[in-house]
């Protein structure tokens, strides 16, 4: 096979001799580029959907539990210590009913055990405790009005009806009654005191419950739409 090269007119003109044996050119044609093998890319999982344990816990601390369990106890060791005067005097001895605000104590402890071990069973527990305590706090806001509309411990001294051997006067009685009217306004300041403390108690326990009940009934429904599925 011979090549020769001929220009004509500025055009040059390549001439091939093939001999009569080759019945062909073998053509080379560029080899094809491989594409780059491609990378598997790894779909990043799906977050695992939340235990309907969780769910509750969540609902159950959008109440600030912490903060309202504390205020419960600390509510409850107030009104205890003012009962606990009603042994040392018998003038004090109808703040002896205030003993009752041990509940509140207890219903401040379910309210913390049920944020540190949150279950249905805890949180029912909570709710539970906290409605009987709000119960008890409305209770002691009627009584704690009570006695600060018609009781006056200055009376307890100066209205006897003799002091010892004694008869007094209507004008001694008076003088008696202005000379400790300082306990009046101590004791009146005490229950005024105790009295705000208690409605707090009753707001605080309504809304323990409120918020226990809510994370129940958001629990409930998390279940009915797990089983539909």
């Amino acid at each position: 096979m011979a090549t020769s090269l001929t220009k004509v007119g500025g055009v040059v003109v390549i001439t091939q001799v093939i001999h009569q044996d080759q019945a062909s050119i073998p053509l080379q044609t560029p080899p094809r580029a491989t594409p780059p093998p491609a990378t598997p890319t790894s779909t990043p999982a799906a977050p695992p959907a939340p235990s309907k344990l969780d769910e509750l816990r969540v609902a159950f601390l959008q109440g600030g539990p912490q903060a309202l369990g504390v205020s419960q106890i600390m509510v409850g060791l107030v009104c205890v210590a003012f009962a606990l005067r009603a042994a040392f005097s018998p003038l004090l001895v109808l703040h002896a009913a205030l003993g009752l605000a041990v509940a509140f104590v207890v219903s401040g402890s379910l309210t913390l055990a049920a944020l540190r071990r949150t279950s249905v069973s805890s949180v029912w527990t909570a709710a539970l405790s906290n409605g009987i305590s709000a119960l008890v706090g409305l209770v002691g806001v009627a009584y704690l009005g009570f006695l600060m509309a018609s009781y006056r411990p200055a009376k307890l001294f100066c209205d006897d009806a003799t002091w010892g051997d004694v008869t007094p006067t209507d004008t001694e009685r008076r003088d008696c009654l202005w000379k400790i009217s300082l306990l009046d306004v101590s004791e009146y300041g005490s229950l005024g005191v105790l009295l705000v403390l208690l409605v707090l108690q009753v707001c605080v326990s309504i809304t323990v419950s409120v918020f226990s009940a809510r994370a129940i009934r958001r629990r409930g429904r998390t279940a009915t739409a797990a089983r539909s599925r």
